[in-house]
């Protein structure tokens, strides 16, 4: 007899709760949110390897190379020395990895300096710079 009292106010409660529910969020106005995924690509610079050739036992003056730095083409950004020693005569160095572009460098010798001036570093290629 309890029993039967308790079922309809308990069946109230539940379609009640069901109702209140079905208002809260599922009902019209529910709008989803969804987040698109940003992807940031960068371009590859592709790297061309730099190498010195101290030419100077072909041309008979034997000059030890002491520096040599690079810098773009038309600005002042210079990499600072890139010689791990000196270069004697007719000793090929690799120096460094550069990213593709035009580039001036300066190699200190004995006697004096060597100016080059647009030299194309193409990446995936190994640029030489012959100082005679």
């Amino acid at each position: 007899m309890i029993a039967s009292r308790l079922r309809a106010p308990a069946t109230l409660l539940l379609v009640g709760a069901a109702l209140f529910l079905t208002a809260c969020g599922g009902g019209p106005g529910y709008s989803e949110v969804y987040y698109e995924e940003v992807v940031i690509v960068e371009p590859v610079v592709p790297l061309g390897d730099v190498e010195v050739d101290n030419q100077t036992d072909l041309t008979g003056s034997l000059e030890d190379m002491y520096f040599f730095e690079m810098a773009p083409a038309l600005t002042d950004l210079w990499t600072g020395q890139l010689l791990p020693d000196v270069i004697f005569p007719g000793e090929v160095v690799y120096v460094a990895s550069m990213e593709e572009d035009f580039y001036d460098a300066v190699a200190e010798l004995d006697l004096g300096f060597v100016d080059f001036f647009d030299i194309f570093v193409e990446g995936g290629w190994t640029t030489t710079f012959e100082v005679y």
